[in-house]
């Protein structure tokens, strides 16, 4: 079941570290603030461990922020608003 992404802002002047909401309803319903979960973009894609920074269980959101690193972290960062992601564990 794909994620869709709600919201992506850029934080900072340096181009590399990144806020997103994403619509993942199960995962918002248990999830704590510094929680990790598994996101994978796309089918060839690797797994990469991200925290979540917030959560809104009413709207079904949660928020990561992360930081451009690798190749995995670059193809989450060039993905936009309204744009899905295939996996997400957590």
């Amino acid at each position: 079941m794909p994620f869709k992404i709600i919201r992506k802002c850029k934080l900072g002047e340096s181009g590399t570290l990144f806020e997103m909401d994403i619509h993942a309803p199960l995962i918002a319903k248990k999830a704590f603030a510094g929680n990790f979960v598994l996101i994978r973009v796309n089918e060839t894609g690797e797994r990469i461990p991200l925290t979540i920074a917030d959560y809104d269980r009413e709207e079904g959101l949660i928020t990561i922020v992360f930081q451009v690193v690798g190749k995995s972290t670059l193809l989450l960062s060039h993905q936009k608003t309204n744009d899905e992601i295939l996996d997400i564990v957590g």
